[in-house]
């Protein structure tokens, strides 16, 4: 029987969710600071203009925690959650790092939205994880 994530129909209802949040995203990246420019807001209109942004990155994270719950197959969301744990691990370090570069040793400020832009990057990190993972798994059972 193969472990393909894609026969899981809970995958499916990921991509209809995530594809059009994140394209939302995008479209207020672009048009947030166009919009404070030109309307120059202050005061609680602009915090709410500025905030925006992270709105559909808040979401996507539901999207990912409902994605979890759907999951059909144990071992799958074992995957994915290990994904996450691996991504989490690899966000949290790097901006307890750069933290401590930035108090002590004078690096440049980064902006606290880089840390799930991390936290994405981690979920690539926590899948090549998982490939190492079952390739040791599966020469382990065929020794």
């Amino acid at each position: 029987m193969s472990r393909s994530p894609h026969i899981d129909p809970a995958f499916g209802r990921y991509l209809r969710r995530f594809f059009p949040t994140m394209t939302i995203y995008v479209v207020l990246v672009f048009t947030v600071p166009w919009a404070i420019q030109a309307i120059q807001p202050q005061g609680p209109l602009l915090w709410a203009i500025a905030i925006l942004p992270a709105l559909p990155l808040m979401m996507v994270f539901l999207i990912i925690g409902a994605l979890l719950i759907e999951l059909r197959d144990e071992y799958i969301r074992m995957l994915e959650i290990r994904k996450a744990l691996v991504a989490t691990g690899f966000a949290m370090s790097a901006a307890s790092g750069w933290g401590f570069l930035e108090v002590y040793a004078d690096a440049p400020h980064l902006p606290l939205f880089t840390v799930p832009i991390l936290w994405f990057g981690g979920l690539a990190i926590g899948a090549v994880a998982n490939v190492i993972v079952m390739r040791r798994s599966r020469a382990d059972d065929s020794a």
